[in-house]
């Protein structure tokens, strides 16, 4: 670790006024859900689907190339019961 002094100098911490800061969380907070709901709905709809890939690969066998395929489309469903998780959880 270096002591060196900070390129910044003295700068002091800024304060917000509180009505500020709750106006700044509650627009992070209301982007967050806007963003979310449609991932959510993608993910939750995403992981109801991807098990119908899984019959033919599970019918007709496992190719070299299939393996890691399989693997890759698991992990995908994974994802994607992570993130449509709670979606209409009313």
């Amino acid at each position: 670790m270096s002591n060196a002094p900070s390129p910044l100098g003295n700068e002091r911490t800024i304060r917000l006024p509180d009505d500020t800061r709750s106006e700044l969380r509650n627009g992070v907070t209301s982007t967050l859900g806007r963003l979310g709901a449609p991932l959510q709905f993608a993910g939750f709809w995403s992981a109801v689907v991807l098990p119908l890939a899984y019959l033919p690969m599970l019918t007709g066998g496992f190719t070299a190339g299939e393996r890691s395929t399989f693997a890759v489309l698991l992990a995908v469903h994974a994802l994607a019961l992570v993130a449509g998780h709670g979606y209409r959880d009313d």
